[in-house]
């Protein structure tokens, strides 16, 4: 967490803004598998409904901080008792949507907290296992053979700032002046546009292998979602990624194309010593080659990925897809070592997309 403070000494109450970040590692595995659906069936969310539902229940909560509360001083209506016909706590405020949205969304939420305490923090992880090349049989094919797996989500409040009007009640439960009406209403401490949570399998299951013939093969799956809160347009942005990458290589070692083999003998020079009789003798030291290893590395990918962004409005429970596109990439590349100081590449690369909306965009290879 970021903070700076800056005050205003020369003026009257000297006045104080705070700003900031905010980041912290969670887990939002839950809903990571639900399924996108599809345009005939309005792109449906399970998880999303529920967030929504549970708006109403988290506004209440945050109401009932209030209960007993009178206005603060300074304000139009100061020391007299709240309520709420004044101006009550709005559903779609941030002390309200962000409680909801990290519930709905990872396995640490269910307070009222916008910025999480440490405790909440949750761990992200890394895998590898290569006890597989161990076994006997394994160890008969495979040089080694590697099973992967990576998973990182990271909640984040991108910016925030200080209310300059905020009066605070009791541990971040205050109020701020209505830009309509004048009157102080119920508020967090920070005016907070957009918050995120960014979640990736990279991979969500990957086989690393090396053959015994110097072959070597890579298989991953890779999945990505970024989940984006706007408080000022009330709408949950999802944008997603599905990855199938298949890769393969292999080196050819002292590969001669364009010259016959030579056989380069090291060059010999006398060396002249002295034995304990004092007498000297002459030797032969032995020069090293001056040769180099022409190899011929090949590479061959091919990846599949399936991208889609839906823009899914909170008051309406609408959803319409903003883009998304199928690709196919598939590259290939052969690097030959013609001299210690020249290398000769060749290669090979074709990329086809295919729109997820196809009035937008149309399809392309390139």
């Amino acid at each position: 967490m970021q903070k700076a403070r800056s005050i205003q000494y020369m003026y009257s109450g000297m006045p104080t803004t705070q700003t900031g970040s905010f980041s912290m590692t969670t887990i939002s595995i839950g809903s990571a598998f639900e399924s996108l659906g599809s345009v005939e069936k309005g792109w449906p969310s399970k998880t999303f409904k529920r967030f929504v539902a549970s708006l109403d229940a988290y506004r209440e909560r945050v109401e009932n901080r209030y209960a007993g509360a009178v206005y603060p001083e300074g304000t139009a209506l100061a020391g007299q008792p709240y309520d709420a016909a004044n101006g009550g706590v709005n559903r779609y405020s941030s002390e309200v949507m962000i409680p909801a949205f990290l519930n709905a969304y990872t396995s640490g939420g269910g307070g009222l907290d916008i910025f999480p305490a440490i405790s909440k923090m949750l761990p992200n992880w890394t895998l590898s296992y290569s006890g597989l090349g161990r076994l006997r049989r394994m160890r008969r094919i495979f040089r080694a053979f590697n099973i992967n797996h990576a998973y990182r989500s990271v909640y984040s409040v991108g910016s925030y700032s200080s209310f300059t009007s905020y009066r605070e009640l009791m541990n971040g439960v205050g109020f701020i002046n209505d830009v309509t009406t004048g009157n102080p209403v119920p508020s967090c401490p920070f005016d907070i546009s957009t918050v995120s949570i960014n979640e990736s399998f990279s991979p969500l299951i990957g086989v690393d292998m090396t053959f015994n013939n110097n072959l070597t093969a890579k298989v991953e799956l890779r999945r990505t979602r970024v989940l984006t809160l706007s408080m000022t347009s009330q709408q949950l942005t999802e944008a997603r990624s599905n990855d199938i990458v298949i890769g393969t290589g292999y080196k050819v070692t002292g590969l001669n194309l364009f010259a016959p083999k030579r056989t380069v003998r090291a060059k010999q020079r006398r060396r002249t010593t002295t034995d304990e009789d004092g007498k000297s003798k002459s030797t032969a030291a032995a020069q090293p080659s001056r040769g180099f290893s022409s190899d011929l590395n090949l590479r061959l990918d091919i990846s599949f990925r399936n991208q889609a962004s839906l823009c899914r409005d909170i008051p309406t429970e609408l959803t319409q897809a903003t883009s998304g596109n199928h690709a196919v990439q598939i590259s290939f590349s052969a690097d030959y070592a013609l001299s210690r100081l020249l290398t000769l590449t060749a290669y090979y690369d074709r990329q086809m997309n295919k729109p997820l909306l196809t009035s937008s965009s149309y399809p392309t290879t390139t």
